[in-house]
């Protein structure tokens, strides 16, 4: 007994490399438990270049176990730092086991990479799930009733805001066609239908008995993306960006809007859409609202939303709450510890023999 005490003394403890921004929440008890079990080290790489060199023989990072990153991907100062893709990963130490990444999405990591690699990548589902929703809740709103118009008139020239007399209208009643039925997808279904009285639609590649049941309600699923549009008042796109996905939406979709145009709301992922048949659209009139969190070209958005006020646009802030970043910072301490305590991550989207 005294023998398996002093060896258990002697094992090192896990180097943890933490990557953080300057947006992050920290449960006090969890952090002070987590320092205790782990050798935590700060990354503060000026560039993606400096992480590599850091990570090579020698360097500082050369003998991490894991990556935790947490708090709001999107704040400074490293938001523009990639640091899951195939072209970094060929740096990573052989030590390196294990990385969570805050978020639902998981688009700027090469999970096969990784995979081949022996190394566990995990998100954090569901913890920014009220956040996107009420983003989405207001955009779809806002594209009903062109409240962005509204505002532009009143805080400019009031009497401009009358043209919107026979355009703006209430979502009771019409149909919401939500693509991707995920976590977030049922929340913003459930408060489409409790609290703006829509109907709903979904599309997902295969039907989700599941997920209907959460909607609680009756909730129509569609056999392909073509069927939702045709029969959609407005499309919310809750799904995520992959090479299939691509431009999703483009001008062929948008002619399948019902008579008097349909609506489109975005808080996936920019390139899901593309913006110049959207923008056409919009003039064509097959589409008669928009509101988008999540741009093609991100940051920043195309010039052509800059002064169409029929168009609600948001930086990219859908996640912005501290119940996200609260719930981040949980599920990526709960991943870290869960796999050095049992070897295996909680909340995986990859598997490792």
């Amino acid at each position: 007994m005294a023998t398996e005490l002093v060896s258990q003394a002697a094992k090192p403890k896990p180097n943890i490399l933490l990557v953080t921004s300057n947006t992050r929440a920290i449960h006090a008890e969890q952090w002070a438990r987590v320092q205790q079990k782990f050798n935590i080290l700060t990354y503060d790489c000026k560039n993606v270049k400096e992480f590599c060199q850091d990570l090579s023989p020698g360097g500082r990072f050369s003998n991490i176990d894991a990556i935790v990153r947490t708090g709001w991907l999107k704040a400074e100062p490293y938001s523009t730092h990639r640091l899951f893709t195939t072209q970094i990963a060929k740096f990573y130490p052989p030590s390196l086991k294990l990385i969570v990444c805050s978020g639902h999405g998981y688009d700027a990591a090469d999970i096969d990479t990784l995979t081949k690699m022996g190394i566990w990548y995990c998100n954090t589902p569901d913890t920014c799930t009220e956040a996107v929703a009420n983003t989405a809740l207001y955009l779809i709103l806002s594209a009903y009733r062109h409240f962005t118009f509204a505002e532009h008139c009143a805080r400019n020239e009031w009497a401009e805001s009358r043209a919107l007399g026979m355009k703006a209208s209430d979502p009771l009643g019409t149909m919401l066609g939500v693509v991707g039925m995920g976590d977030i997808g049922v929340r913003i279904a459930k408060k489409a239908m409790m609290g703006l009285g829509m109907e709903v639609c979904y599309y997902n590649r295969k039907r989700d008995l599941k997920r209907e049941e959460q909607v609680s309600g009756a909730v129509r699923y569609c056999e392909s993306l073509e069927e939702l549009l045709r029969i959609s008042d407005c499309v919310v796109l809750a799904c995520p960006y992959t090479p299939a996905t691509h431009h999703m939406l483009s001008t062929e979709e948008f002619k399948l809007a019902k008579e008097g145009g349909m609506r489109i709301v975005n808080i996936a992922r920019g390139q899901l859409i593309d913006e110049a048949a959207l923008l056409q659209a919009m003039k064509d009139g097959s589409v008669v609202g928009v509101g988008l969190d999540v741009h093609e070209n991100e940051p920043g958005i195309n010039e052509g939303w800059k002064d169409n006020y029929m168009a609600t646009v948001l930086p990219h802030i859908g996640v912005c709450s501290r119940t996200s970043w609260e719930g981040f910072e949980k599920v990526c301490w709960d991943n870290a510890e869960a796999f050095f305590d049992t070897g295996k991550p909680l909340t995986h989207v990859n598997s490792i023999p």
